[in-house]
Parts: structure tokens; C-alpha cells; sequence
């Protein structure tokens, strides 16, 4: 097994953290490659591929970045060359683990370089703007970061200890390699707070029938987490039982930060997809009043749910999701199956809910079985999607589809 750890970082001013993680790696019987994302020359040691390397992967040389003294264009430049550089050698099979020190500089730009690997590479940050809002430098990616507490600007105590640390981790990490399953089928299940019963009672029912479940969930992270497995073929059916995070992308709301691709990786794949409009009946703010929605939402139906609350989707807001689902649906190479469920869409759709609206939920299905091609299928259920005559419906259509492989 290869256990070759890439450490990375600015070495004109990280050199000397950079190299004390190279002597403790290297003591423990595994080796490393430096990479130097800096701009000027290293500092306590030479890299193994330098920032004249990482300037040519995007294009340009070092005197040339030098003299645009531009700061954010070279910043720019060797993120490019150090993702370029990083995914190739990955393709190649000479990476096992990416571990990097950095300032908000080098975390943007070392961050930017480990998204390009897939999930299951161990990826470890020790960084100074961990107690920030990180989900721009996670993203979706299974990327750890370590708090570094004191700043990373020369070795001392506590520098000494948090570096140390990090590198343990990525060591632990890498022996303990991921490890795809092999002895089952991978259904990627998707759910959301209000779809719990229909999550639960799906996923045992797949359990039961020798499939391993994985479930993600759909406040945007997540679901473009299973994008990105699919995508590497570690799945091999999806269940979708949540849309909500589509008409929380039209609003700014709590779950829409989502991909461009989401809905559409199964599909082009040519695996199994089932669609519910689960949550499709809110949108959800993180706010626990009235008073935190927009003020142009405020005169719809409210819920307070904890920290966050739902207002309820209209018949408008219902046609252009079916639109925008439609159009990713009839880009697919196999086409998708879409469950529909009459008698509600979470805990708060339904007879009797606070959100109940059976006339904006049929606008969707009206124009979804406008917008879709012949070959998506649309079934309709007389059940809610909590029921478990729901949950057995989706599994045996899912199972249907995993069988015959259409």
C-alpha cells in the first residue's frame, strides 16, 4: 500500500512547520512529497515541487506572476497549478493523504487544491481560521481541519503539539484506508428533518433485503456528497425523498447551497433514481420568528420549527421547481422514476397539517408531467410520504429497477 503523504503549504513562510512535519512523518516509516504554494523562495526547506512548477500547471511562470504584483491573480494562479498538479498525481496513484498547514491565504489556497481529490483521501488542514464559518473551505469534501490556537509562525510549544497532532491524524488515517463495500449493493438514500418516518421505515426494508444503506442529509452539503460518490461509482441506486433543498435555492433559504449538478449525477451515471417531493411543501429559514423570514414571505403560512422555521410554498414557487427538475431530469441517460404521494409531502403537509395545500402540490405535478420527457416515469400513490405504504412502495420500485438494471 502507498503511504506517501503530500504536505502542502506556503513554504516562504510556513517552511519551518512544513519541514518539522516532514522529520516526524518520515520517522514513522512513511514518506512525503512538499509541495510549495508560496510566491517567494522557501524558507527551512527545498519542496518537491516547487512554486515554478505549480506557476507552469496554470500556465505561467513565476517571474511572470512576480511582475504582475498583483496579489490575488498569484494567488489565483498557483491554486490553479496546485489542483492541476495535485489531481494528477492522484490519477496517477502516488497520493494517499494531503495534509497542509496555513493563514487564511494558504487555507484558501491548500482547501481549494484538496477539493479536487475524491472522498475517501484523508485530508487534514491545521489552520488559523478554524473557529470561522468553514463551509467554504469544507464544502462538501471529507476535508478535516485542525484548530491551530496559536498562530502558525514559527515552532514553539504549542505549534510543536497542534502540528503533531495533525500529522497523527493523517497517518491514522491513511492505515486506515477506505474501503468501498463489496459485498453489497450501495443505495444512496437522501432525507430530510420532516421525512424521518419515511427515512426510517425505507431504510430498515433495505436493510432487510441485503442492500447497504448510506444516508445523506439534504441541507445542500450532504446531498452533494452522494453527487460526488456516484459520480466516483461507489453507488449503484439512489433514493431521493427529498426535493426540498430546490425551493430552498430560490429563496436564500436554510439548505440552498447546492450544486449545479445535484438531481442529475444518477442519471448520467445510468444507475437507478427515485424522486419524492419530500419538503417540497416549505422553505426554511434560521430564524425562530416571523420577524427573520424576508419581509416579502412574511404574509405566508408560518411554522416555527426550533432555531429554524418554515413558511409554505406556493402554486408559482410549485411550477418553477417541477420546471427546473424537469429540465435536469430530461438531460438524464436513464431516465428517473418520480413518486409522487397525495396525501402529503412531510409532518407539516397533509389533512389536517398547518401546511396543508392540496392545490399548490397538484401544480407541481401538473407541470412536472408537462415539462418531463416520455421516458420519465410518474407514479402517484394515495398515501402520505410518513406511511409506511409508502416507504414499501419506493423499495419495491427501487428494488424493481436494481434487478432487472432499467
Amino acid at each position: 500500500m502507498t503511504r506517501n503523504i503530500f504536505l502542502i503549504g506556503t513554504l516562504d513562510t510556513k517552511g519551518a512547520e512544513i519541514a518539522y512535519l516532514k522529520d516526524f512523518i518520515e520517522k514513522r516509516n512513511f514518506s512525503t512529497t512538499v509541495i510549495d504554494v508560496g510566491v517567494f523562495h522557501p524558507q527551512a526547506v527545498e519542496p518537491d515541487i516547487s512554486h515554478d512548477r505549480v506557476a507552469e500547471a496554470a500556465g505561467a511562470s513565476m517571474p511572470q506572476i512576480l511582475a504582475r504584483k498583483h496579489r490575488k491573480s498569484a494567488i489565483d494562479a498557483l491554486t490553479l497549478g496546485g489542483t492541476r498538479l495535485l489531481e494528477d498525481l492522484y490519477r496517477q496513484g502516488l497520493v494517499s493523504a494531503a495534509l497542509a498547514v496555513g493563514g487564511g491565504t494558504g487555507t484558501h489556497i491548500v482547501s481549494t487544491m484538496m477539493r479536487g481529490l475524491p472522498i475517501g483521501i484523508p485530508k487534514v488542514i491545521i489552520s488559523t481560521v478554524v473557529s470561522r464559518d468553514v463551509s467554504p473551505i469544507v464544502r462538501h469534501k471529507d476535508i478535516t481541519l485542525i484548530h491551530a490556537v496559536a498562530d502558525i509562525a514559527g515552532l514553539n510549544f504549542m505549534t510543536r503539539k497542534i502540528l503533531a497532532d495533525g500529522a497523527l491524524t493523517v497517518m491514522a488515517m491513511v492505515d486506515n484506508a477506505f474501503a468501498p463495500s463489496k459485498d453489497h449493493k450501495v443505495v444512496a438514500l437522501t432525507s430530510y428533518g420532516p421525512l424521518n418516518q419515511c427515512a426510517e421505515y425505507t431504510t430498515k426494508q433495505l436493510t432487510n433485503m441485503g442492500y447497504e444503506v448510506v444516508p445523506f442529509h439534504a441541507v445542500g452539503s450532504g446531498t452533494m456528497a452522494m453527487e460526488d460518490l456516484v459520480d466516483q461509482g461507489l453507488v449503484h441506486g439512489v433514493l431521493d425523498l427529498s426535493l426540498h433543498e430546490l425551493v430552498d435555492s430560490l429563496y436564500g433559504g436554510y439548505c440552498k447551497y447546492i450544486g449545479e449538478e445535484r438531481y442529475e449525477t444518477p442519471g448520467r451515471k445510468g444507475i437507478p433514481h427515485i424522486i419524492l417531493p419530500g419538503g417540497l411543501d416549505m422553505i426554511a429559514f434560521e430564524c425562530e420568528s416571523i420577524e427573520g423570514v424576508p419581509e416579502h414571505l412574511q404574509s405566508r403560512k408560518f411554522l416555527s420549527h426550533d432555531f429554524r422555521s418554515f413558511i409554505r410554498t406556493t402554486e408559482q414557487d410549485m411550477r418553477v421547481v417541477a420546471s427546473i427538475l424537469a429540465d435536469k431530469l430530461n438531460r438524464a441517460s436513464r431516465p428517473a422514476t418520480i413518486i409522487i404521494p397525495t396525501k402529503g409531502w412531510s409532518k407539516a403537509d397533509g389533512e389536517g397539517a398547518p401546511f396543508n395545500d392540496p392545490r399548490a402540490n397538484d401544480a407541481f405535478t401538473d407541470e412536472l408531467k408537462k415539462s418531463v420527457n416520455k421516458n420519465v416515469v410518474i407514479k402517484e400513490i394515495a398515501a402520505h410520504i410518513n406511511d409506511p405504504e409508502c416507504a414499501a412502495c419506493l423499495v419495491a420500485e427501487l428494488h424493481t429497477l436494481m434487478q432487472t438494471g432499467s
